[in-house]
């Protein structure tokens, strides 16, 4: 290479000498800098190899200030760098335009009639330009800032379940106080531009829109879900069809709201599974073949044999999916069987609450007298079978304001006050105050979101088992009331006949049997058979030996995968770190088997949990005062666990109404 450098450097300097001596001839004069000039231009030249063809490159025009004299300025808008602006018209001309002659021709052939006229008049012009465009930028600053703040109200306002004269009677006013106080009147009046209850309404459907469509399309690209739906009816009388969804995204399972649906009370099984495929298949387009399970708490409108939508919903999915009966739903119903002489007890004390609650003078003589001794509460709640909590709370707080009850029941002479004077009648009601709050924290233990079917699993097998050692504990010679402070601690500081109180005893071991076989019968051991055999789902870091992994059942495909993935240490810290889903769905590049049998089995809902506290939501958003209202987007707003994208909202409209 280095000697075809210098073959090139010479012909350079020959071919110059040459032209240098025909030159000479003619002028008899050689400059030396010249040839060194030459020379090092010719090297230059040819160690670049640039094509001959090559486009030359063109430089952008600079602005100079000079050109004002024509007219224009430098425009300073934002991507327009270096163009030039008329300080006349407003045109701003190409870059290619920054010349003097370009200029010139544009005054000369649009404002003619200004050619004559000095210096001073264009920069008189170029300040008024300026201005208006500092105007015009700081007021869609503003008008921005103002769309943006009217949107994060109204979300804010339909998060809080609050009505949307709230925006107009306190946020806006409270706002106006605040910046008024801390800064000046100048600041409070762009306040002033936040919309009022009636945009605020506006806002809200709008933003339900946005967060519906990016569900939709989410849901739309092929993935698989699964749903959980229930029926109620609010306040005005209309009954109400919830829908929420489950679905895979990103980096672990995503549940969101789905739809509302109102219902006329005369919808049949059959209309109520067509109002489903019309909002999901005909305005949502959805495939119900990627619907991979269905929860619903078992009622006759749904699951009842007159009404089918079960059973039409699993044709449809081609029997892809599988349907789950609510976990809290059948806890309740196993909850339900109570002996005749403990239900008696119950049946007393929702009584003793209704005599004092369906009072108004009475509730609030029982409030007046338990603040005036120091009870820690002073009210009574009431009973409602619907409510998951409500026994063990109305015994409780029975129980614990006992004293106060019977001396107030006393004073207004009611024949209710003989119940609390029966010790073996306390006695009960204290062994119904426990074992009901033991009840609810199981329920409670089955609320909640992102909870998988292994965890409700094992929370179920536990309290059986627990349910069979208490019967053995009372069984034994010397029985043990441990498990049952209230009732301990009554007959430990209470004086107990021995005989009474083995009756309650034997009561007590016939109710617990009860409740055993009620378990028994609504969480049956074969409905669990497949979570058995795919205990790998739980814990694939148990399986580490191939021994192991035959016992699985598994293709073989799956056997290299699991017996790969349990001797990963790195995905062990993960499997510790993350959720059961996010684990399996972190895995699915390297492990694609393992990983879409865990997120099939684990994508159905096993409790209607969602679909009760959305209603409970709607409680809030219809009252009696809106009892005609349709919550359908304030709901959603409510509900969703999508972000809204506020720059796409933005994008929508330009100014705020």
């Amino acid at each position: 290479m280095d000697h075809f450098f210098i073959k090139r450097k010479r012909n350079s300097e020959v071919k110059y000498t040459e032209a240098c001596s025909s030159s000479s001839v003619e002028s008899g004069i050689v400059n030396s800098d010249n040839i060194e000039k030459y020379t090092d231009s010719s090297l230059q030249t040819s160690s670049s190899f640039e094509p001959h063809f090559k486009k030359k490159k063109v430089s952008a025009r600079r602005y100079n200030e000079d050109y004002l004299k024509y007219g224009f300025i430098k425009c300073e808008k934002p991507f327009e760098n270096d163009r030039p602006q008329c300080v006349i018209c407003n045109n701003i001309l190409a870059n290619e335009s920054l010349k003097p002659s370009k200029l010139k021709r544009h005054l000369e052939t649009q404002h003619a009639e200004l050619i004559d006229k000095p210096l001073e008049y264009f920069q008189r012009k170029k300040k008024d330009v300026k201005l208006s465009t500092q105007f015009l930028s700081s007021s869609t600053t503003v008008s921005e800032k103002a769309l943006l703040s009217s949107y994060l109200v109204a979300y804010r306002v339909a998060k809080e379940k609050i009505a949307n004269t709230a925006a107009e009677k306190i946020i806006l006013p409270a706002c106006l106080d605040m910046v008024r106080t801390i800064f000046d009147d100048k600041s409070a009046d762009k306040l002033k531009t936040i919309p009022n209850d009636n945009t605020v309404s506006l806002r809200i459907c709008t933003i339900a829109e946005h967060l519906e469509t990016m569900l939709i399309t989410r849901l739309q690209s092929g993935i698989d879900f699964a749903i959980q739906l229930d029926e109620s009816t609010d306040i005005g009388s209309c009954t109400t069809l919830l829908v929420y969804v489950r679905y895979a995204w990103q980096d672990d399972f995503m549940e969101d709201f789905l739809c509302f649906l109102n219902l006329t009370s005369h919808l049949s099984g059959l209309d109520i599974f067509t109002e489903l495929e019309r909002h999901i298949v005909g305005q949502y387009k959805l495939n119900w073949k990627n619907c991979k399970g269905i929860t619903s708490d078992g009622t006759a409108t749904i699951t009842g044999k007159h009404s089918r939508v079960i059973k039409k919903l699993l044709e449809v999915t081609n029997n892809g999916a599988v349907w789950n009966h609510c976990f809290i739903h059948r806890e309740g119903l196993a909850s339900r069987e109570i002996p005749q002489s403990l239900m008696e007890v119950l049946t007393n004390a929702v009584k003793v609450v209704n005599f004092i609650k369906g009072s108004s003078l009475n509730s609030r003589l029982l409030e007046t007298f338990c603040s005036e001794i120091g009870t820690n509460h002073t009210h009574l709640l009431y009973h409602t079978k619907v409510r998951w909590l409500s026994q063990g709370k109305i015994l409780s707080r029975v129980y614990e304001l006992r004293n106060e009850i019977h001396f107030f029941l006393i004073e207004k002479k009611s024949h209710l006050a003989n119940i609390f004077e029966d010790d073996t009648w306390v006695t009960k009601l204290a062994y119904l105050t426990d074992i009901f709050s033991i009840l609810n924290e199981l329920s409670l233990k089955l609320q909640g979101k992102n909870s998988d079917v292994f965890q409700h699993v094992e929370r179920i097998q536990g309290f059986r088992k627990t349910l069979l050692l208490w019967q053995v504990r009372l069984k034994s010679n010397r029985p043990s009331y441990y498990m049952f402070p209230r009732f301990l601690q009554h007959i430990e500081e209470n004086i107990i006949n021995e005989n009474i109180l083995k009756e309650i005893k034997l009561e007590i071991l016939l109710h617990l049997t009860s409740l055993s076989q009620t378990f028994n019968h609504f969480f049956p051991e074969e409905k669990f058979e497949t979570l058995r055999e795919n205990s790998w789902v739980k814990d694939p870091f148990a399986f580490r030996n191939p021994e192991s992994v035959i016992e699985l059942n598994l293709v073989p495909e799956e056997e290299n995968e699991l017996l790969q993935l349990s001797s990963s240490y790195t995905l062990k810290n993960d499997y510790e770190t993350l959720s059961l889903s996010a684990f399996w769905i972190k895995v699915k590049e390297d492990f694609p088997l393992l990983s879409r049998k865990s997120v099939l089995l684990l994508l159905p809902f096993t409790t209607t949990s969602l679909c009760e506290l959305g209603f409970s939501i709607l409680t809030q958003f219809k009252t009696k005062e809106r009892n005609g209202l349709n919550g359908a987007a304030a709901m959603r707003v409510a509900l969703s666990s999508c972000v809204p994208d506020w720059n796409e909202l933005m994008n929508r409209q330009a100014h705020p109404s």
